[in-house]
């Protein structure tokens, strides 16, 4: 298959950036065609529909379920535009089944949770909320062929035991604790391993999977269970790029060749075993690690190993994210890697143990 990602700065959504993405974001976009509204979150903003493609393979895509993992929304928009005007043949295969934000109020918010303080990927059972009742209500109206669920995942994240940062990474979620192979679970893992295959190529050895732990809470593994063909991805963390616009590009280029891979059938001539070669995800990145670095504790002094991560804060006067650094771990930080690293074993410079230490070792290194 043919893939137009030469073309991305000419269907990019241009107008749509940084993590902070909204209702309000979404709303200014005049590329695309208008929304319906399916129905209202629990603080009673819309939530938003959006239907493309005329085909008979269904497809439901649902992003910033987590109100606050806005990168695959941004490559959900890209992807819409590639289909939309550099490869318009291939609505006629398919149709998807768009909600570009599921949880409207906590991506106003920037949580993770829904106003309720619930985190709809664990209400699939409960069905408590509003938001959670109006994605059943999609998926029980059309019964899709296929479902993707849109997901950011945290900067922590390595490809195995590698130093290699998880920029993408995948899921066929589970149906029970036995991890079954059902037939839904085989053709998610096939149009995967179709993604890894052509995403390899561009950012080799940055792709990952999430542990398949089976959770009847989750969406994933509930539509999973129901017999439909269900794929969790993750947007992941690239070197400095907090606003995560290269995260994005891989992504759209992931949604893209899923979304081809099923129109042709590609995926189906795929062996699904291999899936398991994908390394599994583990937490062995910080955002900053400080190595050998000289520490002062009542007269004594030590080296020792530093992890910074950044929290993610919402400047509501702005309404942009800022990054806020704090000492996430300290010792010997074993098999660890840093997305930014600096090493003080020729350094002398003796930073005092107290409740300034984050901010002189920012003060620093800056």
């Amino acid at each position: 298959m043919e893939l137009k990602f030469d073309k991305y700065e000419e269907f990019r959504i241009k107008s749509l950036s940084g993590r902070y993405i909204t209702n309000d974001s979404i709303s200014q976009l005049t590329e695309l065609p208008p929304y319906s509204e399916i129905g209202k979150s629990c603080n009673n903003l819309p939530i938003f529909y959006l239907k493309l493609g005329s085909g008979p393979i269904k497809i439901l895509i649902w992003s910033q379920m987590h109100g606050n993992e806005s990168t695959s929304t941004k490559a959900l928009f890209d992807t819409i535009s590639y289909f939309l005007y550099t490869e318009k043949k291939y609505l006629s295969y398919f149709t998807l089944h768009i909600i570009p934000i599921l949880n409207p109020d906590g991506s106003q918010l920037y949580t993770r949770e829904n106003f309720n303080k619930i985190d709809l990927n664990r209400d699939a059972s409960l069905l408590s909320q509003n938001e959670s009742i109006v994605l059943r209500d999609l998926y029980n109206k059309i019964i899709p062929d296929f479902c993707f669920n849109l997901h950011d995942q945290r900067s922590i994240y390595s490809v195995g035991n590698s130093n290699k940062s998880s920029i993408l990474s995948f899921l066929s979620p589970t149906v029970d604790i036995k991890k079954s192979e059902t037939n839904s679970r085989i053709t998610s893992m096939k149009v995967i391993l179709s993604i890894n295959s052509t995403l390899n190529k561009l950012i080799n050895g940055h792709i990952s999977r999430f542990k398949d732990n089976y959770n009847p809470k989750c969406v994933g593994d509930t539509f999973q269970s129901l017999g439909t063909p269900t794929l969790l991805f993750e947007s992941g963390h690239l070197e400095a790029d907090y606003n995560r616009e290269n995260t994005r590009k891989y992504m759209c280029f992931a949604l893209i060749t899923a979304i081809i891979s099923i129109s042709s059938g590609d995926y189906k001539k795929i062996d699904h075993k291999k899936y398991y070669n994908i390394p599994v995800n583990k937490n062995y990145f910080s955002d900053i690690l400080l190595r050998n670095i000289k520490i002062n504790i009542d007269g004594k002094e030590f080296r020792t190993n530093i992890s910074l991560m950044y929290k993610e804060i919402l400047d509501k006067t702005a309404n942009i994210i800022k990054f806020q650094p704090y000492i996430d771990k300290e010792g010997q930080l074993k098999n660890m890697f840093g997305h930014y690293e600096l090493d003080f074993l020729n350094n002398n410079k003796t930073f005092q143990k107290n409740s300034n230490l984050t901010n002189e070792l920012i003060k620093y290194i800056n």
